[in-house]
């Protein structure tokens, strides 16, 4: 017995409020993903709100996929508010490096803000490496080792760094963890990859208690959010139903079956 079913079993009975300051096109479906794993979603996303809204919440969720100069205005309030009170931040940062407003959003938030968590695909958190790692687009991969970026980045920014792909990669700058699973239907439904980000933020939530490390809730999160799409190919014909029957297991999924038995590998890493 591994202590990830308390830890979902300690979030489905507290409900925590996750508050997202995030991506227009795929809100509605972060929103009900959240509802059916055991969490409250939260979108107060103006400026002059977001600051006093996130003090109701547990965790904070900042996603520049639809980004705009007053929506990063609220980000960084919120997220200031938020780490002044231990609130947990996670960054996913979409699309990093494809334009000046996003690289300067980016910027701003981890200088102002300082994120928990980053969470994104390989391009993304390779962008925020300031290196040349090789890399394309908002679904682009790296040939380089992922896990040694996942590292690098972690020590550079001072954070926990995820990086979702055919396997989900995470550091601390000192240790990283590899887990496999999940499925590549995943990668045919909008907002798949800005729900990781979510489900993070809602294992990080303030008020679960769960005896883990963050790294290992990080872990956890992903672990859960894999095998859920595992059991939704079976039910689906297509993305349309898939993204059904993802919800529907999100929701289903008995806490006694989520281990990560066979599906996590610790890489210790090197120098920080």
């Amino acid at each position: 017995m591994t202590k990830l079913p308390h830890l979902l079993k300690e979030i489905r009975l507290k409900k925590p409020l996750i508050h997202h300051i995030t991506n227009q096109v795929t809100m509605n479906f972060l929103a009900n993903g959240i509802l059916a794993a055991g969490g409250s979603p939260m979108m107060a996303h103006h400026y002059e709100e977001a600051a006093e809204a996130v003090m109701a919440a547990d965790a904070l969720i900042l996603n520049i996929g639809t980004v705009e100069p007053d929506l990063v205005k609220g980000m960084i309030l919120a997220g200031k508010k938020a780490k002044a009170n231990g609130i947990p931040v996670v960054l996913d940062p979409v699309g990093a490096g494809l334009s000046l407003l996003r690289k300067t959003a980016v910027a701003d938030i981890m200088d102002e803000v300082s994120p928990n968590v980053i969470c994104g695909n390989a391009a993304e958190i390779a962008f925020l490496s300031g290196e040349k790692w090789s890399g394309k687009g908002v679904d682009g991969s790296l040939a380089e080792d992922s896990s040694e970026l996942a590292r690098y980045v972690a020590n550079r920014l001072n954070c926990i760094v995820a990086i979702t792909g055919k396997e989900d990669i995470m550091s601390d700058g000192s240790e990283t963890m590899i887990i496999r699973g999940g499925h590549e239907m995943l990668s045919y439904v909008t907002g798949t990859g800005c729900f990781s980000t979510s489900l993070i933020g809602l294992f990080l939530a303030k008020s679960v208690t769960a005896d883990l490390t963050t790294l290992e809730r990080v872990a956890a999160s992903l672990t859960y959010l894999g095998l859920c799409a595992e059991r939704a190919v079976s039910a689906a014909r297509g993305p349309g139903s898939f993204q059904t029957a993802f919800l529907d297991e999100l929701y289903l999924l008995n806490a006694e079956e989520l281990d990560e038995a066979g599906r996590w590998e610790t890489v210790l890493g090197g120098n920080n």
